[in-house]
């Protein structure tokens, strides 16, 4: 299993994560799942962006073809879902 490093900034916070991925190179579509599982953001809301990419458009694009890399600064726009109890 392979480790990439990242910073995800969503609205004033930065949020270090660790993507668990089963390639050396994950695509877009693992970030999602990850970025939903870990920090409760809906996949049909989340807008990734990494300078001035929009990644959430291209599910099957590989993070490395954006250039994206260990503590690359990604960032997320979309309401977290409530926590449901």
């Amino acid at each position: 299993m392979h480790f990439l490093k990242l910073q995800v900034q969503h609205g004033g916070d930065i949020h270090e994560i660790i993507l668990p991925t089963n390639s050396n190179d994950p695509c877009v579509e693992e970030l999602q799942q990850h970025l939903q599982n870990q920090l409760n953001i809906p996949l049909d809301v989340q807008r990734i962006m990494f300078k001035g990419q929009n990644l959430h458009d291209k599910p099957q694009g590989k993070l490395r073809k954006f250039g994206i890399t260990n503590a690359s600064l990604i960032r997320v726009v979309g309401r977290k879902q409530p926590i449901r109890r």
